[in-house]
């Protein structure tokens, strides 16, 4: 099965162990190139989000299956983006003993604990990536996990958040130059009691240049057009719900999205081309007017409809604002 990169790591190392490594240096050379990066800046966007487990850091540790440590792949791309002026976000991705029992973290674990997450060890990958980064101007933002699980007591993930903030100071990355990106994943009793700590943590100076990071998604049943209505006013209503936050960045956002009908849009001709960009620029245009720090799209690469930025379905002439930003 597809359990994340975990699985797949053990499934290439069943031939002896050699698999994993052949085929996964061969993919990440190839994965994105500097010619990516030069495309993405040509088109007018000025930042990217360079996800990655703590493993490409670091290594794997407690006997995690991952390959690496591949930093080095770190440091092409933050050349890379000096080189065509680029801002970059470092997102910590997949955090030691995983942020979450989903893949996106690397692996999906089903009977995952908020014990099993090292916070530790997490910050001490914080640490060492503030430290080596702390001097390029154009490395503006640093993601301390992705999506962590819901089932994460509030003030216990706040706590953590706290911790890496000041981890990231003390390594020498400036509030002034380098936000630190904190998601924000609760739903309903569980968000409110979460945000109205942050916003008092904020207050006590406890989150110095803390910006929470939001994924506002409409591609599956819970945004049903015919419980919710229009995907394009459920877009406007969650932006303008942020209002109320002290900062934020949407992290990720893509156009793929559940028609009326109940089922995803995934139709690349003339008519279906038009409905992803329609709802594209829905969402710039509110994300824009109500993220204090700007929005990403997830992703710059992919071949499922609504998820690839360089798609060129999704290049309808006033698609691309002039200030927009994007992710790699």
């Amino acid at each position: 099965g597809d359990d994340g990169e975990w699985d797949a790591t053990e499934a290439l190392s069943r031939d002896g162990g050699s698999g994993a490594v052949t085929a996964l240096a061969y993919h990440r050379q190839r994965h994105f190139r500097e010619g990516d990066l030069a495309e993405i800046a040509r088109r007018g966007f000025n930042s990217v989000r360079l996800p990655f487990g703590y493993w490409i850091v670091t290594g794997p540790t407690h006997g995690d299956p991952y390959v690496g440590p591949s930093i080095e792949l770190i440091d092409a791309a933050v050349e890379w983006a000096a080189r065509h002026g680029l801002q970059v976000l470092l997102d910590l991705h997949g955090n030691p003993g995983g942020e979450t029992e989903e893949k996106v973290c690397g692996r999906a674990k089903p009977d995952w604990s908020w014990e099993d997450w090292r916070r530790d060890e997490a910050l001490e990958v914080i640490a060492l990536l503030a430290d080596r980064y702390k001097e390029y101007d154009h490395v503006t933002g640093l993601q301390v996990c992705n999506e962590p699980s819901r089932s994460c007591p509030p003030s216990e993930l706040l706590a953590h958040y706290i911790e890496a903030v000041a981890t990231v100071r003390e390594a020498g990355m400036p509030p002034e130059r380098v936000s630190v990106v904190c998601p924000c994943y609760f739903l309903e009793e569980d968000r409110r009691d979460f945000l109205k700590e942050w916003r008092e943590a904020c207050a006590a100076g406890e989150l110095d240049g803390a910006v929470l990071d939001m994924h506002p998604y409409f591609f599956t049943p819970w945004s049903n057009e015919v419980t919710r209505g229009l995907v394009s006013d459920q877009a406007r209503e969650e932006a303008e719900s942020w209002d109320l936050l002290p900062a934020c960045v949407v992290g990720e956002f893509s156009a793929a999205f559940h028609t009326y009908q109940g089922e995803p849009c995934c139709d690349r001709s003339a008519e279906g081309r038009e409905l992803l960009n329609d709802f594209l620029r829905v969402q710039q245009d509110a994300y824009s007017q109500h993220a204090t720090h700007g929005h990403f799209y997830w992703t710059w690469s992919d071949g499922a409809v609504g998820w690839s930025r360089q798609a060129a379905y999704l290049d309808a002439p006033d698609a691309v604002p002039e200030e927009d930003e994007d992710e790699e």
